[in-house]
């Protein structure tokens, strides 16, 4: 077997860090432009900017337009896609890597030469317009917004990443391209590749293709205030009552993330956890439980979302506290603790199979640890997890008394005493 390289860094003159890594053996190519700045760092009146930016960098530039575009990535075979988090925007390409240039340059052509005609900005105005509508009507996605903003209230990562539609109806031609202005700098930006191609020869293309002003990007400065649990339900006619409780928990930057991901995991990360087990399979009141943290770069957050019959609703969530107290009065074993480790290990290693998955974790790296934290490393950090830590985080993470119990349906979810 052919060994991978090592992931390569270098940054360019105007502040621009790329990472790469060569597979002796693959044919693709994957690229991808990422911002140090997302939805999060968007200022006051700005609420959907950033994700709007990204929809009209695919609208036509100096040299193409929207059409052509597509054409040009797709008759070779490759896909062009982008999307924005709260605390990134990524643009990406995969091509077999004869068709490596096609994708930088086509990438930097979208971020340096994108035109932003009025007409499209009206026409993508829509689109998005209908994007939130769309989520709206979702109700299994819009309980994870509604819980993120009574867990982070008044703060952006509390904010839809999509804005409102008040806010998307302001947006102009220029405040796109001042946004733009601001936020594609050599030093905000990170270009990832995963494929076969020389240091030299990706040094060269970058120097050409992003060739972008320098200066730093400031990041949101808002900080994190002290939120009390929330009992909410927003009351919606719905076949079923779809419910989050959970509570902040850690930055990416913590070492209690590692111990928290066990438990999550452990809880709802798979068909054998616990909730699923004893809610599903055991109770039969739900199709879909799980429990998942999200991190950011000053805090996170944990919860557990069930989907369930309105009239089942306080069972459904009295189990859910039940498993979170048995966990923080020490009810896990050392066996259940070494299958969930091995499970996790397991799923680590199987996302790291694709090219795409090894760029955006490269890119996630850099942006997050200002270095590459290898699958080795990472196995041992999980492997490393002891009872007594899993057992630390859950006395804090599962307390009752800190969980907020967000709900979306027709039955009203009072406080559980």
């Amino acid at each position: 077997m052919v060994a991978q390289t090592p992931v390569r860094r270098f940054t360019l003159d105007n502040g621009l860090t790329v990472v790469h890594q060569r597979n002796p053996i693959s044919r693709t190519f994957c690229i991808g432009v990422w911002t140090r700045t997302g939805a999060r760092d968007e200022r006051r009146g700005e609420e959907g900017l950033c994700h709007f930016l990204e929809h009209m960098l695919f609208k036509g530039t100096l040299r193409r337009s929207a059409y052509e575009i597509s054409l040009e990535i797709e008759r070779v075979g490759g896909s062009l896609d982008a999307f924005t988090t709260k605390d990134t925007m990524c643009v990406q390409a995969h091509v077999l890597d004869s068709h490596r240039d096609l994708a930088i340059d086509l990438i930097g052509d979208m971020l340096t030469g994108s035109t932003f005609a009025d007409e499209l900005v009206e026409v993508e105005r829509s689109v998005i317009l209908e994007e939130i509508g769309d989520a709206e009507d979702a109700p299994d996605d819009l309980i994870h917004e509604l819980f993120a903003a009574a867990v982070f209230p008044n703060h952006p990562l509390g904010r839809p990443i999509l804005g409102t539609r008040e806010s998307i109806a302001r947006f102009s031609r220029a405040d796109l391209r001042r946004f733009m202005r601001r936020v594609f700098r050599g030093s905000n930006l990170v270009v990832s590749v995963y494929g076969n191609i020389s240091e030299k020869e990706l040094r060269r293309k970058c120097e050409q293709q992003f060739s972008l002003p320098a200066g730093n990007v400031r990041r949101s400065g808002v900080r994190l205030r002290r939120g009390d649990p929330l009992r909410k339900t927003v009351r919606r006619r719905l076949h079923q009552q779809h419910v989050c409780i959970g509570s902040r928990t850690f930055s990416y930057h913590e070492e209690r993330r590692f111990p928290l991901t066990v438990l999550t995991t452990l809880l709802g990360g798979s068909m054998s956890s616990r909730l699923f087990q004893r809610i599903r399979e055991e109770m039969g009141l739900t199709y879909n439980v799980f429990t998942y943290s999200d991190h950011s770069r000053d805090a996170g957050l944990m919860a557990t979302y069930v989907a369930v019959k309105p009239s089942n609703t306080r069972r459904a969530i009295d189990a859910v506290f039940d498993e979170y107290e048995s966990v923080r009065a020490g009810g896990v074993s050392k066996d259940e603790l070494r299958d969930v480790k091995a499970h996790i290990k397991g799923r680590i290693l199987l996302g790291l199979e694709t090219s795409t998955a090894r760029m955006m974790r490269m890119a996630r790296n850099e942006i997050s640890y200002s270095r590459q934290v290898s699958e080795k490393e990472l196995l041992q950090r999980i492997n490393s997890v002891t009872l007594d830590d899993v057992l630390e985080v859950a006395s804090s993470a599962l307390d009752s008394e800190r969980q907020s119990v967000i709900s979306l349906g027709p039955r009203t979810v009072g406080p559980r005493l």
